[in-house]
């Protein structure tokens, strides 16, 4: 099988501490498994096809996510909970992508025998969206619904979704907003949820809850530990009548499969952060969820 796509020149990487040239040890064997077996790709081709992408992604969002290789991450699949959420796909449940970049965690999904047509993604990227189908090499095969849209102006798409979705996925996307924005996040993936909806993600927390400015394309971030994080649902909750409970840890970044240089640049109080929220019916005697790593 040949490779189809063209690597391009990469700008805007010198100095940039979060930009890695090489994969290194990141590509671990369950996510070169799935190139191989869900995208049909030879071992050969793998480094050189994954290369050609992330270059072509670069230009479009200089993201850590994108620069560190992030998209090869295990994600989703190494937490606990991970089955618990392939059962409920399998069965028929709505899934959200928020902030999807390539949906990698949708593809894990569909590679296990998950069907396609009741996942959602979302992306202010769309050019994202694209290349993965490049990158997973299943433009025939995946039936996800993409919805270009910014959370905060959310388009019809987005709001045909209110009530309708069971899991949703925040891998690396709240934590790239102000205390305020999350909160305004937050009352966005309420409006689509119904009781006994999850919110299942992973992000940047700290041992102690941090808000910055930071470097464009981020400015204002607040990161959480687990009692803000708790905090910040319930206030959302209170807001709008809903009840939620959260589960929620901070981890070491190599369980994400990190590697130690792509974290030197972030503040040495930054840890892994890891979640899963679950809507309770109101009345109902809280349920502490399962532990999600």
């Amino acid at each position: 099988m040949t490779n189809s796509v063209e690597p391009v020149n990469v700008p805007k990487t010198q100095g940039v501490p979060y930009y890695k040239p090489s994969i290194g040890p990141r590509l671990q064997p369950a996510t070169r498994e799935l190139f191989q077996v869900y995208s049909g790709l030879a071992d050969s081709e793998i480094l050189n096809h994954l290369h050609s992408i992330r270059d072509r992604a670069w230009p479009i969002a200089h993201y850590p996510c994108v620069g560190e290789w992030c998209f090869l991450l295990p994600g989703i699949s190494r937490f606990t909970t991970y089955q618990a959420i392939l059962s409920r796909v399998k069965a028929g449940a709505s899934v959200l992508d928020l902030g999807c970049c390539f949906a990698q965690d949708l593809r894990r999904l569909a590679a296990d025998g998950a069907p396609t047509e009741n996942m959602y993604a979302s992306d202010l990227h769309e050019e994202l969206w694209d290349l993965s189908f490049d990158l997973f090499r299943d433009r025939k095969s995946m039936e996800a619904h993409f919805i270009k849209a910014d959370i905060f102006e959310p388009p019809e798409g987005l709001l045909d979704l209110e009530g309708k979705i069971d899991i949703v996925f925040m891998c690396g996307f709240l934590h790239l907003f102000s205390w305020e924005n999350q909160i305004e996040a937050i009352r966005r993936v309420v409006e689509m949820s119904r009781p006994g909806t999850w919110v299942v993600g992973l992000q940047i927390g700290t041992v102690g809850s941090l808000e910055g400015k930071m470097p464009p394309p981020w400015n204002a971030m607040f990161l959480h530990n687990v009692e803000s994080f708790e905090k910040i649902w319930q206030l959302v909750g209170e807001e709008t009548s809903t009840k939620w409970t959260v589960n929620a840890a901070l981890v070491d970044m190599e369980a994400w499969g990190m590697e130690k240089e792509d974290f030197e640049w972030m503040p040495a109080s930054c840890r892994g952060f890891n979640f899963m929220v679950t809507r309770q019916n109101l009345g109902e005697e809280s349920k502490p969820s399962p532990p999600p790593l």
